[in-house]
């Protein structure tokens, strides 16, 4: 019996012989019980995007000496335009700027690509090990750079979902300058690979109609999943299977008219993983299972419910203003992303390009996870010449 079949008959056997009362309560992630500064206080929906709602100045739990860590937590939007509260993490290097301007800032998106709530990077400074892959934090902080880390998936862990991951990331911009006036002047260049490059490109497209005052002055992403209907090619029945179902779980909770498309199996799944993080989720991957043998419908990719979430997810509707640098695992280099499609950042380019966009692509070589580590010079230049000519560097 294959591994499908085994998680199949379990799953069959373990089936409630009701169905949850509320489905979609049941696949959203557990609240964090150790540490009230996480958990989003009432009265917020008066709060502009940004405004800060606490703050802490702490230590986490891998000493950084070097370095101050400031957390908080702002008022912010999801995706369906609701008010929500985001935290995020603000590392100062101690040492003075000595470069020119202010000292700059990197929006560092973590690749978080989990479901449960303990797995957010701020939770994870303090309480445990953040999983930064690759790890180019310390190579910001070494350059002076101060660090921004927001919990970009927002309060319901909604991993994959575009909107809502920009509106995390400008309004933590936003609520650093509070926490840190020094920083009210410093030119932004927002980062990430993988799921961080989702946060990232929606920063770049949202930011000139959602937060036109923050100063973001670049935007470099890479491994950038930017269409899920092309992820049910290269990742659906494969061992990448189980981040796309995490994917859809993230989605859903964001969207949660997506649960009609979840049959008894796949909310029992759901809530059986909904608190897990990347390295589980991606070992469920060995199942090889396909989204669809768990949905309520045979082609729930088809139903009009998917379609209008995956195209709310597409990015491309609008140009971002500020230059954008992707780079990507290209078989024209060697080897080539087999995961997430290169064709899918390309045709995003063309169409930020056409919209007038300044749009640069940067193919280097290697697989999904190799070409995160190949592209990392790039990185580091491209960030450095968007500081420069921004008058710090």
């Amino acid at each position: 019996m294959t591994l499908f079949g085994v998680l199949d008959r379990v799953l069959t056997r373990r089936l409630p012989l009701e169905p949850p009362k509320d489905p979609y309560a049941a696949i959203l992630p557990t609240p964090i019980d150790n540490d009230d500064f996480f958990l989003t206080p009432p009265g917020i929906e008066d709060l502009a995007p940004g405004a800060v709602i606490r703050q802490r100045t702490t230590r986490g739990l891998v000493p950084r000496p070097r370095t101050t860590l400031h957390q908080f937590m702002v008022g912010s939007t999801d995706a369906r335009g609701l008010p929500a509260g985001v935290t995020a993490s603000l590392l100062i290097p101690k040492r003075p700027w000595t470069g020119r301007g202010p000292r700059p800032v990197v929006a560092h998106n973590v690749a978080i690509d989990s479901l449960g709530a303990k797995t957010t990077p701020s939770y994870r400074l303090v309480h445990g090990v953040g999983a930064d892959l690759p790890p180019v934090m310390p190579l910001w902080l070494a350059r002076g750079y101060a660090v921004l880390v927001a919990d970009h998936q927002g309060p319901r862990m909604s991993y994959s979902e575009g909107t809502m991951a920009g509106h995390a990331v400008l309004d933590s911009l936003r609520g650093m300058t509070v926490v840190a006036p020094e920083l009210a002047d410093s030119p932004v260049v927002a980062y990430g690979y993988s799921g961080g490059a989702i946060a990232t490109t929606w920063t770049a497209q949202l930011q000139p109609s959602y937060a036109p005052d923050v100063r973001l002055v670049g935007a470099v992403a890479g491994g950038t999943p930017t269409d899920f209907t092309m992820l049910l090619d290269t990742m659906n029945g494969t061992v990448a299977a189980g981040l796309l179902g995490a994917a859809s779980i993230g989605l859903a909770r964001e969207h949660p008219e997506m649960v009609e498309l979840f049959g008894p199996k796949a909310l029992l799944l759901a809530s059986w993983v909904k608190d897990m993080s990347v390295f589980p989720l991606a070992l469920g991957g060995l199942v090889r299972m396909r989204i669809e043998d768990f949905a309520s419908e045979p082609n729930p990719f088809d139903s009009d419910i998917a379609r209008r979430v995956i195209a709310a997810n597409r990015p491309g509707a609008d140009a971002p203003s500020a230059p954008v640098a992707f780079f990507h695992g290209s078989a024209s280099k060697m080897i080539g992303d087999r995961f997430i499609p290169e064709a899918g950042v390309t045709a995003l380019i063309e169409q930020w390009r056409s919209k007038g966009a300044d749009v640069h692509y940067e193919p280097v070589a290697g697989d999904h996870f190799i070409g995160a580590m190949t592209g990392l010079p790039f990185v580091l230049r491209w960030t450095a010449g968007q500081f420069a000519v921004n008058g710090s560097g």
